[in-house]
């Protein structure tokens, strides 16, 4: 029982290494399915969609409803997730599971009408834009899980600014290989370079996952058509159990 109370007092245990690179891994798989199946629609990738809906201005393209959807789609998904954190602030209980739970129910609902509307060759079906945004709200429950429970994950969905921030770090650790006395004479930016180490590491690793979860959902389903999503479910509940053992608290 002091065991217990003891790890309450003291939060989580730490976040394993492989958790961020598994996140981006299903966001990149997600997002290659659902652009090669629902005619360049875009889930995890809500810049992809704003480009879409500018394009429509000069682009006659069919399927735009669900593609323009997708940003206010994403958005209640994200909206949802925050709500149900919000809401369980103070609670002696990690809202991982919950939120967890929430994204594979989402991916579960995209991959069933994936598969009841195979094979999907109409773009403007209502079938076809539900999948889509289904998608699309699952990926924005993923964003909100990172920001508010995950603090010091990179964004697992967009790789614009972790490309940025990868940048900035090599940079940094290369200016600290040429300038060893230089950051040896000065505390503070020994300890910008040693975040920036650390730091480098794990954003390194959530681009890796992504790209190799873009590759992975391209050829998932060029083999297996829409059975492909069922991996990105398998990921996520793998995490459910995950964080269900992990417990803890959420942070403030």
């Amino acid at each position: 029982m002091a065991g217990k109370k003891m790890s309450d007092a003291t939060g989580p245990a730490p976040l394993p290494r492989v958790v961020p690179p598994l996140l981006s891994f299903v966001a990149g798989y997600v997002d290659s399915i659902t652009f090669l199946a629902l005619f360049g629609f875009f889930a995890a990738q809500v810049t992809g969609s704003f480009v879409v809906a500018a394009a429509e201005i000069v682009v006659d393209d069919r399927g735009v409803a669900a593609k323009l959807l997708a940003i206010p789609v994403f958005m209640l998904g994200a909206g949802i997730a925050a709500a149900i954190i919000i809401a369980r602030r103070g609670s002696k209980h990690s809202s991982l599971p919950l939120v967890f739970a929430l994204e594979t129910l989402l991916l579960a609902g995209f991959t069933g009408l994936m598969l009841y509307s195979w094979p999907v060759d109409d773009p403007d079906s209502w079938r076809v834009a539900a999948a889509g945004l289904l998608s699309a709200a699952a990926m924005g429950v993923q964003s909100t899980l990172v920001r508010l429970l995950l603090r010091g994950v990179p964004q697992t969905n967009v790789m614009t600014g972790n490309s940025t921030q990868l940048a900035i770090d090599a940079t940094e650790l290369i200016y600290a290989i040429f300038r060893p006395a230089r950051v040896a004479a000065d505390t503070a930016l020994a300890v910008q370079v040693a975040e920036a180490r650390k730091r480098f590491a794990t954003v390194f690793m959530v681009l890796i996952g992504f790209l190799v979860g873009a590759m992975g959902g391209a050829l998932a389903y060029a083999f297996t058509g829409p059975w492909s999503a069922c991996a990105a479910i398998l990921v996520v509940a793998a995490l459910i159990a995950w964080s269900a053992i992990r417990g803890g608290i959420d942070p403030v």
